[in-house]
């Protein structure tokens, strides 16, 4: 510890940190616990820029690309952007949802991720962050559509979604509820 000030008797003193371990500089390292080829991502509404490239990442959801345009429009896609990108850069995952406001309920449509970060908990993470706002904004309950015994379900599952024991849908499909 030193004094600061003109003499050693102003009362200050200045603290520098003490290493945890030796050799240790004292720096905080933020990229423990994270994996380096993930880089630092951003979820936010998608802007009619983004519309092609959500348009590309739900191939397998069935909304046409026309529809992902007017679904941005009505602020229902959803996207994680990678900021060490400039914004026009294609997002790596987005999600579509639709909603129907005067029953405070919302049905997410898909989600689709960048198949070279596939696997990589990004799915999950703009899902949980979809669930945020949906809960901020008032909404009661999330339904979605999987089927039964597959990665849609098992990611629906681990946020907490439940099968309503609704009849089938199309194509053996099975829908999922949630009580935000």
């Amino acid at each position: 510890m030193r004094q600061l000030g003109p003499g050693a008797g102003s009362g200050q003193a200045e603290v520098e940190p003490c290493p945890s371990r030796r050799g240790d500089p004292g720096q905080v390292d933020n990229t423990v616990g994270r994996d380096p080829a993930v880089p630092m991502l951003l979820m936010r509404r998608a802007v009619l820029a983004d519309a092609q490239g959500a348009a590309s990442l739900l191939h397998d959801v069935p909304v046409s690309p026309g529809r992902v345009a007017d679904l941005i429009r009505q602020r229902g896609v959803f996207i994680l952007a990678d900021l060490t990108l400039p914004l026009s850069a294609r997002p790596v995952a987005a999600a579509v949802v639709c909603y129907d406001r005067a029953a405070g309920t919302a049905q997410l449509v898909g989600i689709g991720v960048l198949a070279s970060v596939r696997r990589r908990g990004l799915g999950r993470r703009l899902l949980t962050g979809v669930l945020m706002f949906l809960r901020a904004e008032g909404f009661e309950r999330v339904y979605a559509c999987a089927d039964f015994f597959s990665a849609g379900a098992s990611l629906l599952a681990s946020a907490g979604f439940a099968d309503d024991g609704s009849a089938a849908q199309p194509a053996g499909r099975r829908r999922f509820a949630l009580m935000l």
